[in-house]
């Protein structure tokens, strides 16, 4: 199942997008039904009965105001030595504003303070149950979505009393891409998901993976997250990049490139730079 968030007479609303290019509307705030479908994938959503074209609407980033956004890093040991870097040897996790967010094929705005613009491909995990410390297994997940988590690099890494600036890094204004729905975790499956990610600019290839190369699976980075700060439905955690970077090979973004973000079964993000 599709499930997106969708412009509707000026109105976000959310509704399930079907095979043959329609969206079924749905009654009410994720946090009203999500619990109950990620209990049971084949409970009843509470459509509203309307139906409108998908190619009539705009998709919106699959998060509402007020959600949590949690961003894993250094999940792919290949990207952690590309960064030169040490791999941890536990999960480590950050808050990104919610307005560091874009909808996903909205613009990337290039942040004045910045001249190494990177992007990174990502498996994102929407929660749609509450979790806390302390729950078993992989609790809690509605489904999953695309990720871009830009980062600018040169704030990152230049220098600050705790070694890295991931504020500054990872919580531009209007830069990270999202969406374009949520495909949930049955039409996924509860182990770790095995789908390729690619991230290309100008129709270039510069990311390629599988989320199988994940050193921790979706399901211990929500528990790594939960056991310090409680998770509801709607919040979102973004797993990590792989390698291919632009850190890397310093062929950072440019106002008027094109970036698509894809992973396998889950969509794709378009986004220009501007």
């Amino acid at each position: 199942m599709r499930i997106a968030r969708v412009d509707i007479d000026g109105l976000p609303t959310w509704g399930v997008v079907t095979n043959g290019g329609a969206v079924e509307l749905i009654d009410g705030p994720l946090r009203a039904w999500a619990p109950a479908l990620t209990a049971d994938f084949g409970s009843k959503i509470p459509l509203t009965g309307r139906r409108v074209d998908a190619e009539a609407v705009t998709f919106l980033m699959p998060v509402e105001p007020g959600a949590k956004v949690v961003a894993a890093g250094a999940t792919y040991a290949k990207h952690v030595v590309g960064l030169g870097l040490k791999m941890p040897e536990k999960p480590a996790a950050f808050l990104k504003p919610y307005e560091s967010l874009i909808d996903p094929y909205g613009e990337i705005v290039y942040p004045p303070l910045t001249s190494q613009l990177d992007y990174e491909v990502e498996l994102v995990v929407v929660l749609g149950s509450p979790v806390r410390a302390g729950d078993p297994g992989t609790p809690g997940i509605l489904g999953y979505c695309v990720g871009n988590d830009v980062s600018a690099r040169d704030l990152q890494f230049g220098g600050s009393v705790t070694g890295m600036d991931i504020f500054s890094a990872k919580g531009l204004d209007d830069t990270s891409a999202i969406g374009p729905w949520i495909v949930t975790r049955d039409e996924i499956g509860d182990d770790h998901p095995d789908l390729e990610l690619t991230l290309t600019v100008d129709g270039e290839v510069r990311q390629q993976d599988r989320t199988s190369a994940l050193v921790w699976g979706p399901g211990e980075l929500v528990e790594y997250v939960a056991q310090r700060s409680r998770l509801a439905p709607g919040d979102v955690l973004f797993t990590g990049t792989p390698s291919g970077v632009a850190h890397e090979d310093g062929r950072y973004l440019e106002r008027g490139q094109v970036v698509e973000a894809t992973v396998e079964k889950l969509g794709t993000l378009r986004n220009t730079v501007r």
